[in-house]
């Protein structure tokens, strides 16, 4: 994935779901992380090459709390590898699938 593309993806599902901190789902190297999103690369000013994979995005555990972050390279997430994550389906529902959720 490009940092346009993971722009354009982080910019839509933010105003789904109006705030800039939004649930987020990535999926990349073969793992399925879930949280809520914290930071990211996309919001700098515009990249000089805007094919260029390289970027962060920044990972947290939802709650009142700031929990453990999870840092995922841009280049590392496949097309269609940034998902909109609602706590009320009930398949993201469960804690211990949420990024730095603890037991």
């Amino acid at each position: 994935m490009t940092f346009d593309q993971c722009q354009a993806i982080v910019t839509e599902i933010r105003r789904r779901q109006g705030t800039d901190h939004p649930l987020v789902q990535v999926t990349c190297s073969g793992a399925v992380l879930r949280g809520r999103l914290s930071r990211a690369d996309t919001d700098r000013p515009p990249s000089s090459n805007p094919q260029s994979p390289y970027g962060l995005l920044v990972l947290e555990q939802p709650g009142l709390f700031a929990g453990p972050l999870t840092f995922v390279q841009i280049a590392s997430i496949p097309q269609g590898g940034i998902e909109e994550l609602s706590l009320g389906d009930e398949t993201h529902a469960r804690d211990n699938e949420l990024v730095g959720v603890g037991r």
